[in-house]
C-alpha cells in the first residue's frame, strides 16, 4: 500500500482529499503547515508528497527546497497543489524541487494519475540504483527504567541479523543503553512517562558502511550533547558532575547530532562508520572464539 504525506493547512481540503485516497488504496499521512511536513517526510518516509504550496510558516516552495536538500528524504517526489493556477506557477513549483504540478480543486482521476505515474518512476529508478536493503529493526515503548530489557532485546535482535562482531555488539549495546536511559531519567521528569522511540539501521549501501541509531521522545526539550564532558584524568573530587555518558557516545560513535521542534520532539542520532563490512545477516556468534592455542 503507498504511503502518501498530504500537507496541507485547510481542514476541510485535508480531510477529504485524506479520505478519497485512502479509499483508492492509499495509506495517508497529514501535516498542517511546512514545518510539520519536513518533519514527517523526515521521520516516516513516504514513498510520495502531495504539498499544498499557501502553507503558514514556511510556505510549500521552501518545505520542499528543505526536503530536497536533505540527502535522506531528496528521493521521495514532491507533487505540488495550489489553488492560484497563476503564470509561472508550476515553473517556480519546478524550480522548488517539485515533481510535478496539480491545481485545486482537485481533479481526483488526473491527480490519481499523476500519483500512480511518479511512483512509478521512483519504483524504477530504485530499481536500477538499489544497493543492499538496509537493516532496520525499531520499537516504540514507555520511557520507563523497567522497559530497559526491551531495549536490550531489540539491540540484541539487530545485532543477530547484521552479524556485527561481538566487540561492535557490545559497545552498541552500551551507547543504546546510555542513550536511552538519558531519555529515561530525563525528558519526561516531573510527569508521567511518555514513549521512547528506538531505530536502529544498518545502510550497506552507504560508503562507509554505516550503523545508525536513532532515539526520539516528545518530552521536555533536552540536548544530552549539550552537557559538559568530565575530565577523566583530573581526581574523582574535582570532576563535574554528569556527561560521562556523553564521552561514551563520543568514543564509540563517529557523528551525534541532536535536534528539537514541536512536531519531532527531541531526536538524537548517532552515528557509527563501520570501515570493515560486517558478516553475512543471520544469527551472530554471540561467543568470541577462545585465543589462539587455547582449547575448547
Amino acid at each position: 500500500m503507498p504511503h502518501l504525506l498530504l500537507v496541507e493547512d485547510n481542514e476541510l481540503n485535508r480531510d477529504m482529499l485524506s479520505r478519497r485516497l485512502e479509499r483508492k488504496g492509499h495509506r495517508v499521512s497529514v501535516a498542517i503547515d511546512g514545518l510539520q511536513g519536513v518533519a514527517l517526510a523526515h521521520s516516516a518516509r513516504p514513498d510520495l508528497i502531495l504539498m499544498d504550496l499557501s502553507l503558514p510558516g514556511i510556505d510549500g516552495w521552501e518545505a520542499t527546497r528543505r526536503i530536497k536538500a536533505d540527502a535522506t528524504t531528496r528521493a521521495i517526489p514532491v507533487i505540488a497543489l495550489t489553488a492560484h493556477a497563476m503564470s509561472g506557477d508550476r515553473e517556480r513549483a519546478l524550480d522548488a524541487g517539485c515533481d510535478d504540478f496539480d491545481t485545486k480543486p482537485v481533479d481526483l482521476p488526473r491527480l490519481l494519475a499523476k500519483i500512480e505515474a511518479r511512483l512509478a518512476d521512483g519504483h524504477a529508478q530504485a530499481a536500477q540504483t538499489a544497493g543492499p536493503a538496509p537493516l532496520r529493526v525499531e520499537r516504540t515503548l514507555q520511557a520507563r527504567l523497567e522497559r530497559l530489557p526491551l531495549v536490550h532485546e531489540l539491540v540484541d535482535e539487530f545485532t543477530g541479523q547484521a552479524g556485527l562482531a561481538p566487540a561492535l555488539a557490545h559497545d552498541l549495546r552500551l551507547v543504546v543503553e546510555e542513550a536511552c536511559v538519558n531519555v529515561m531519567r530525563h525528558a519526561y521528569a516531573g510527569g508521567p512517562p511518555g514513549d521512547l522511540g528506538l531505530a536502529l539501521e544498518l545502510d550497506t549501501a552507504a560508503r562507509p558502511v554505516a550503523l545508525r541509531i536513532t532515539v526520539r521522545d516528545q518530552g521536555q526539550p533536552f540536548d544530552p550533547l549539550s552537557v559538559p564532558v568530565p575530565d577523566i584524568t583530573a581526581p574523582a573530587e574535582q570532576r563535574a558532575v554528569g556527561g560521562l555518558g556523553v564521552l561514551l557516545m563520543r568514543r564509540l560513535t563517529d557523528r551525534q547530532d541532536h535536534r528539537h521542534d514541536p512536531a519531532s520532539g527531541n531526536v538524537l542520532t548517532l552515528v557509527k562508520f563501520l570501515h570493515d563490512p560486517p558478516a553475512p545477516r543471520g544469527r551472530a556468534d554471540p561467543t568470541p572464539p577462545p585465543p589462539s592455542g587455547e582449547r575448547t
